[in-house]
């Protein structure tokens, strides 16, 4: 593989190096670097300039040395404080650290020698309660919506991955005085998490806890789905549209509670359009996803940055069974170039791969050559491709012929996703041998009839981020939170009929002011009376009016 110029500039273990340090910085409470500030104190100039340009190029806001900020990169990150017994040095219940970020967390110190100062508190509590701190704008909306005396006991049933944010989520529309129950598959829930929130006595709990019998997931997760919806929820937060979709067509007994539901996502849109096209659907759902506040941070950055760097993450733990050099110079190739593609392309290229992108939609094919990227087919893509990322959110993407195209050891994954976006089925009934060679990551080897070629296969062919790590970062999710508070105080004041439905553009605008605010930005005041069509002038005013000053200036007939 050819390495970058900066990589080849900097050597490779300083490249390493500085990718390290950018995912320490991230996984150090679940962070987002886009939009963050940050300041670079190296002794080496090659070391600071190549550091400097992934952080730029992966959006983050540059200050001098010395200032506060979101994270400060040092050569070596000095020693942890002492903290009180019970919770991690610099923890959000613990000591204090010598900054603080505008969202509330505190400021991150990451020295390149792998120190990373201060660090979040490790039990469940603490997580929680550091999530909590990071998610200023859902705050806002939950408070604006606890106002209003008449949203006061509506019955809110969640579906999201349980993590600390989720839970942090569900303590806020429990604070606005919902009633709020939770619901998570057992591949998508920290058991911790949910034995922490059971505690929380406002919030019914249906996930699997800490120290849960061993029935198969499948039961598990059956079993938590068709109670919560017999909990008898009146607002759905849904995720993938797998409870709307489970009420409506085998416990159609809920709908006669259900008032409304909001979709999270890319793949649980489509399908509730479907169900409103075939006059399906019973329910008025607003497309939370289709929400600028959602798409363009959620799907573009948080899924783009988490997933690249929960790759990274993965392969360098796995180093002793699967030799990791890091991302520079490595070839990837992207399925689908929709937000989320867009997102995994701009971060792995922020790091030095190198990216072919694979699109059906030429329009899309297109962007991304302007984007830097090259666009190709798949049989010229994939067989070329070291990391290969599904990022459509459509069934079998990756089916059995595609994968067997893949050079022998290869690395799969999947960015957001649904069940079986890599054909993982197909491989096994084709005869293909899976094992597990380190957490996170198994080896599938052909049939010996077919040249004996293995790939590997991350998180079980899952969804990277939310499986392999903890999902998409803090900030981004106080957007998406925030979106959803804000499109369920939309069902709730509005009653919309059934169908699909978008959210207000005012309450994009007063979601994205308060995230805005809270990150220390701020926005150029709006006209009072903005014209219909966003003119300046009235519609009448043009280049070739006849009239120019109050009087015509001819009858309109052609110049002799």
């Amino acid at each position: 593989m050819n390495q970058s110029a900066e990589a080849r500039e900097v050597g490779p273990a300083q490249a390493l190096a500085a990718e390290r340090a950018i995912r320490a910085a991230a996984r150090a409470g679940n962070r987002l670097i886009a939009g963050a500030t940050v300041s670079v104190d190296l002794d080496r100039p090659t070391a600071r300039a190549h550091l400097i340009g992934a952080l730029r190029r992966m959006g983050a806001r540059l200050r001098p040395a010395g200032e506060a900020v979101d994270f400060a990169f040092v050569d070596r990150a000095p020693a942890e404080p002492g903290s009180a017994p019970g919770s991690a040095p610099g923890s959000v219940d613990g000591a204090r650290s010598e900054s603080a970020s505008a969202a509330g967390l505190p400021g991150v110190v990451v020295g390149l020698d792998g120190g990373v100062r201060p660090r979040r508190g490790a039990s469940a509590a603490s997580r929680i309660a550091w999530a909590a701190a990071g998610m200023p704008a859902t705050a806002t909306l939950a408070g604006l919506l606890g106002a209003e005396g008449s949203h006061r006991g509506v019955r809110v049933g969640v579906s999201l991955v349980l993590e600390p944010k989720t839970a942090a989520f569900a303590r806020l529309l429990a604070d606005a005085g919902c009633s709020v129950a939770v619901f998570s598959a057992v591949s998508e829930t920290d058991p911790e998490i949910a034995e922490e929130l059971a505690r929380d006595g406002r919030i019914a709990v249906f996930a699997p806890r800490a120290g849960d019998s061993a029935r198969s997931a499948a039961d598990v997760d059956a079993a938590h789905a068709a109670a919560i919806l017999d909990w008898g929820p009146e607002y759905l937060i849904d995720d993938g549209a797998h409870l709307i979709r489970l009420a409506h067509s085998e416990r159609p007994s809920a709908l006669a509670r259900l008032r409304g539901a909001a979709e999270e996502t890319t793949s649980g849109v489509r399908p509730v359009r479907e169900m409103a096209a075939l006059d399906a659907l019973r329910l008025p759902v607003i497309a939370v996803n289709d929400a600028r506040t959602k798409t363009d941070f959620d799907n573009l950055i948080g899924t783009g940055q988490s997933c690249v760097l929960a790759i990274a993450d993965v392969l360098d733990a796995a180093r002793d069974a699967v030799p990791y050099t890091g991302v520079a110079g490595t070839r990837w190739a992207v399925v689908g170039y929709g937000p989320v593609g867009q997102g995994v392309a701009r971060f792995a290229s922020a790091l030095g791969a190198e990216v072919v992108v694979v699109e059906r939609d030429p329009v899309r094919a297109l962007a991304a050559l302007h984007d830097g990227h090259e666009a190709e087919s798949s049989r010229s893509a994939l067989s070329r491709a070291d990391v290969v990322v599904s990022a459509t959110g459509v069934w079998h993407t990756l089916d059995a012929q595609a994968v067997s195209s893949l050079q022998d050891g290869a690395v799969l994954a999947v960015a957001g996703g649904i069940d079986d976006e890599i054909a993982l089925d197909q491989l096994r009934e084709a005869g293909w041998e899976e094992h597990e060679v380190a957490r996170g990551v198994a080896e599938w080897r052909a049939p010996a009839l077919h040249d004996g070629r293995g790939v590997l296969v991350l998180a079980e062919g899952g969804g990277v981020n939310y499986t392999a790590a903890e999902g998409n970062p803090i900030e981004v999710m106080d957007l998406s939170f925030a979106t959803q508070v804000a499109a369920l105080a939309q069902l709730i004041e509005a009653e919309p009929p059934e169908g699909v439905h978008r959210l207000s553009d005012a309450d994009e605008r007063r979601v994205a002011a308060a995230a805005l605010a809270a990150r220390g930005g701020d926005v150029d005041p709006s006209p009072g009376a903005p014209r219909a069509g966003g003119a300046a002038q009235p519609w009448t005013v043009h280049r070739y009016r006849s009239t120019r000053d109050g009087r015509a200036t001819g009858d309109g007939a052609p110049t002799p």
